[in-house]
């Protein structure tokens, strides 16, 4: 006669956290890397990045209150010195590019046109002197 164990390793598991916390962290990473993809994109979609940073961003938070409660302080102190950072920079580089939109946009026609490299040097100066005309036509300057 076979007694029935709760024990038994055949059943689920007792602890969803660590299944969770992996499905978690697949999903930080599938949208931090999407984040660094779309940024090295062309300017329309460049801007995505913005959003796939916010949803990683969502994401860390959410991993940080879970490690914390797990009492994984070393995972919590990774994220909020490391994580937070990167993917807040991400969607200030992608809220830069709507702002500077334009001139951004010039950047990268005159730089794929460019076909020396003093030409791209020549491209980098004009969007420098077309950000700053740019900003004074928006302060009133």
């Amino acid at each position: 006669m076979v007694s029935m164990n709760s024990d038994s390793s055949s059943g689920p598991p007792s602890d969803p956290a660590p299944a969770r916390r992996r499905r978690l962290v697949g999903g930080l990473t599938l949208a931090m890397l999407a984040s660094w993809l779309l940024m090295l994109s062309p300017l329309p979609l460049s801007l995505f990045s913005g959003l796939t940073g916010l949803v990683a961003l969502v994401l860390l938070i959410v991993l940080i209150v879970r490690s914390l409660r797990e009492r994984r302080y070393s995972m919590a102190v990774i994220g909020v010195l490391l994580g937070v950072p990167a993917t807040l920079m991400i969607i200030a580089g992608a809220t830069l590019s709507v702002v500077f939109y334009g001139p951004m946009s010039e950047l990268e026609q005159c730089r794929s046109a460019a076909l020396t490299e003093q030409a791209r040097v020549q491209c980098d100066a004009d969007a420098q002197g077309s950000m700053v005309e740019w900003v004074g036509g928006l302060l009133g300057a």
